[in-house]
């Protein structure tokens, strides 16, 4: 059978004192009530296992000490360090996080609305999907008419919007990945891109390709149209697109001796591809890729991989709220770009382009 609720006047009724006095305890306000008063208070809580009603003590505070983390998906590894990292700041400050899993814009207006129903002080929006349309980020302004505190990580925008904005900069990341390559000696260097032709557009896939481009003009290297295939971001994309550059590659043409691959998940299925059909990594094709699993260091060989700067990112994106909830005046919105962070391990070989070896064995 449950136990019946312990209210704040059982408190007061075991403690003798007024209910006042013990709301006064709960509160902190210990300089209003006389030590030995306070000291049977403290004890009748104990002894009741008395829970002061979150719900009464948020609408008395106008507000609830919570704040909605809402994610496009909480499937990817790369949702786990930014939730450690919102709650490792929240948690002194007193905040608790209620989690909302949000595919596609409509499930994140019923997010919202179930959130400000629980009446949420504030929250953080995190994206790795594609671009939202124009029309799908347009609730995003209704939080901040209504005054509610909120930061949006890595989220694809089609136009400038004023709140706090959390960036990753996917161009930079292409194109230092392409740079390191070059840097090693390679001159012709194929890339398995995200899904560039989707609607609405994957942003982050396009400028990772812009910036694999760029590298590549700013050395005067050839731009290979062959060598550019789509990989939908996905195991199986990546083995497609790798098995059909090997199969495509021209005998009679010079062959790509690098490779950068604009997500993990894709280089997978490009590994998968290059083993069977015998070619070795990095000897016979270096490879970069964007994104830092857990298991990269530990592949044979060791993937070379740009972070994500998802614990940076959580870090500021939190601050900001916190700055924000406890403002008592409007502060200026932040728009911050964040880099991805090198690590160089085995995969993108440090030799510089093989002059013989071909790529397909036979």
């Amino acid at each position: 059978m449950r136990r019946k609720a312990v209210t704040i006047r059982d408190v007061a009724q075991l403690a003798e004192v007024s209910v006042s006095t013990v709301s006064q305890v709960l509160n902190g306000n210990m300089q209003y009530v006389r030590e030995a008063k306070r000291e049977r208070v403290l004890n009748a809580v104990r002894e009741l296992r008395y829970r002061p009603n979150a719900i009464a003590r948020s609408m008395v505070k106008r507000k609830t000490a919570t704040v909605g983390v809402v994610f496009t998906s909480l499937v990817s590894n790369l949702f786990s360090p930014i939730i450690e990292c919102i709650q490792d700041i929240l948690r002194p400050h007193g905040y608790n996080i209620i989690l909302a899993s949000t595919p596609d814009a409509e499930s994140e207006i019923q997010a919202i609305n179930a959130l400000k129903d629980q009446q949420v002080d504030g929250f953080i929006f995190v994206s790795f999907m594609y671009a939202r349309l124009q029309s799908q980020s347009d609730h995003l302004l209704d939080l901040k008419e209504e005054g509610i505190p909120f930061v949006v990580i890595n989220r694809p925008l089609e136009q400038e919007y004023d709140f706090n904005q959390i960036r990753f900069n996917h161009r930079e990341a292409g194109y230092l990945a392409t740079k390191h390559l070059i840097h090693l000696g390679h001159t012709s260097i194929a890339t398995i891109s995200g899904p560039l032709h989707h609607v609405p557009p994957w942003q982050s896939a396009i400028e990772r390709q812009q910036g694999w481009l760029e590298a590549l003009k700013e050395h005067n290297l050839e731009v290979v149209p062959e060598w550019i295939r789509d990989g939908n971001y996905t195991y199986q994309g990546g083995y497609e697109a790798a098995c059909w550059l090997l199969e495509h590659w021209d005998i009679g043409r010079k062959r790509p001796t690098a490779l950068f691959v604009a997500n993990d998940e894709m280089t997978l299925g490009a590994l998968r591809a290059f083993y069977y059909h015998g070619v070795q990594v990095p000897h016979e094709v270096a490879l970069v890729t964007v994104g830092d699993p857990p298991y990269a260091a530990h592949m044979f060989p060791a993937l070379t991989t740009f972070a994500h700067p998802l614990k940076e990112a959580g870090q500021i994106a939190t601050r900001i709220l916190i700055d924000q909830l406890h403002a008592t005046d409007s502060l200026p919105t932040q728009k911050i770009m964040l880099s991805y962070q090198l690590h160089t391990r085995e995969s993108c070989g440090t030799n510089p382009e093989p002059k013989s070896r071909g790529l397909i064995a036979h």
